[in-house]
Order: C-alpha cells, then structure tokens, then sequence
C-alpha cells in the first residue's frame, strides 16, 4: 500500500470524525467519512477502500456488526477505534474480526502508525503452499479460496486466524516460536509486540479446530518453546499443552 490509500473513517460523532480524518489527510491518506453502520456500508461497496477505522458504539448497526458485513466480503484491515477498552470488549472486536483495536482517547501519531501497520501487513504476500488444497483428515485448507474446513465442516477465519492457522500447517511438525508468529503472521513492522497476541489467537483457532480445545491434539505447545500443529496421522502428542 502507498500513503495514497484511501480509508474509511466510521463515527457518530462529528468531532471524532474532524479529528480522525485530519490526522489522517495529514498522513498522506485519502478518507471518506460515514456517521452510521448503514452508510459506511453503501460507501464500503461503491469505494472499495483499503482499510476502515470504525467506532463500536453506533446506533442501529454498531461497529460489531459492520465489521462482520464487511468480513463476508473482504480481507481489508478494519482498526476498532473506541472508548471500551476492557479485554471481554478487545475480544469482541478480534473475533468480529478487527484487525486491531485503538481506545480512546489516542496518541497524536499512534492512529497514523497504526494505519501504516496494518496497511503494510495486508500487503504482505499471502503464505504459500506447494497445493492449492491440504487435508489431513481432520483439516482441509483450501488455500485459492481461503476456506477451512474441520473434520468436514466449514469454519469461518478471521484473516489473522486464517494466516496463523496456515503458517503453522506450513510448518507441520515444527515448532514456531511466538516471535516467528509474530513475525510472519502480523508482520516485522507490526506494532504488536507481546506475545499474548499469538496465545489470544491460538486459542481462538483451538475453539474452532479443536474436538476440545481444553486438550489440543492439533495445535499443541510446546512449552517455553512455541506451538507445532501435529496431523492427526503423526500420532498422539508428547507434550503436555
């Protein structure tokens, strides 16, 4: 991406709004503004943009939902900028499939750093596989149309879940660190720097790939290590998880 990308900025509130969307132009950035769910919806499908900055707390289509709309169609960064800035609220905003979540009130050029990130993230090269499919039995990776499907059964991906979940497939049977992860997955440039990231998300991918995530027996860890994800077809884990 170049500082020429175009971003959509979503708040109910004028002020916010003025405020984001100078900072921004300042950037380098082209931004469109919506002042609702709905509206930044029509926009999101006439304009394409390449990321969106929405608020949580909107009335009719909060940013939860508009999130999850946008979701079903494209892979573009969506930054949560909000005043809820619990970790159950943080959660919510991840499994919507937020890319990352700004509270307010922020840092003068925190916004814009973020914007870069995760601008750079998106147009990292997509980790490859030698197949366009993988299966194992337990898990088919459809990599041209991004699916994922467990023991048969689709399963909906965050595009952070989808690229973790594929960097450690890549790897089957190797351990990856947490800073490797974090590397490959959000990025050299990636402003993420704690490792509770990538257990966050781990976990997310066990709730959903996992017979019982509370006993892994694909994505396993390896203790003061990293994680391996073992095919079913290697054999029982040797580790404790």
């Amino acid at each position: 991406m170049t500082g020429a990308a175009n971003i959509l900025v979503v708040d109910d509130e004028p002020d916010i709004l003025e405020l984001v969307s100078t900072r921004l132009e300042k950037a380098g950035y082209r931004v469109v503004c919506a002042d609702s769910g709905a509206a930044a919806l029509r926009i999101f499908f006439q304009q394409r943009p390449d990321l969106a900055i929405v608020d949580i707390e909107m009335p009719r289509m909060n940013g939860l939902e508009l999130c999850s709309r946008i979701r079903e169609v494209s892979e573009i960064p969506v930054i949560f900028l909000t005043a809820y800035g619990a970790e159950s609220d943080r959660v919510k905003g991840l499994e919507a499939g937020a890319d990352d979540y700004i509270v307010k009130p922020f840092g003068k050029n925190e916004l814009a750093a973020r914007v870069a990130a995760a601008l750079r993230r998106a147009a990292l090269p997509a980790v490859k596989n030698s197949a366009q499919v993988y299966s194992d039995g337990e898990l088919t990776i459809d990599h041209s149309a991004h699916s994922v499907a467990v023991r048969g059964q689709p399963v909906s991906l965050s595009p952070l879940e989808y690229k973790l979940l594929v960097a450690l497939v890549k790897n089957a049977g190797q351990v990856i660190s947490q800073e490797r992860l974090l590397d490959v997955v959000w990025g050299q440039d990636s402003l993420e720097v704690s490792s509770e990231s990538v257990r966050l998300y781990v976990s997310y991918l066990r709730s959903k790939v996992e017979s019982d995530p509370r006993r892994p027996r694909l994505i396993q860890t390896v203790r003061q290590f990293g994680y391996r994800y073992t095919p079913p077809a290697a054999g029982a884990a040797d580790i404790a998880s």
